[in-house]
């Protein structure tokens, strides 16, 4: 089951849907300048189909992959871009795959 989050961009919060202000921080939401972070709860059968989504849908500035907290992985948009350099890191993320259970998938989406 894959659930979607938004996240503050300041302190990380977990906001509710259609938030004006982080309940944490105070900060508005979308002060970012244009950057909106998403976060996805998925299990470990969904992880490498969903970041290869994510890469192919563009716009992203950023995707972090994240257990428990721990970041396990980011991957910044520069090198997403990059066909070439694409295999390597979905190799690594299908290694992350096959030990985690559950993780977060944080996603920067640039508007």
């Amino acid at each position: 089951m894959m659930q979607k989050t938004e996240v503050c961009a300041k302190c990380q919060a977990k906001l509710p849907a259609n938030a004006k202000f982080c309940s944490q921080c105070g900060v508005r939401v979308g002060a970012d300048r244009g950057v909106r972070k998403e976060e996805f709860e998925i299990s470990r059968s969904q992880l490498l189909s969903r970041v290869r989504k994510i890469i192919h849908e563009g716009n992203i500035r950023r995707i972090v992959i994240k257990q428990e907290g721990k970041i396990l992985m980011e991957i910044p948009l520069t090198v997403a871009a990059v066909g070439a350099l694409l295999a390597p890191i979905l190799a690594a993320v299908g290694a992350i795959a096959a030990v985690v259970t559950n993780c977060t998938i944080q996603v920067e989406r640039v508007e």
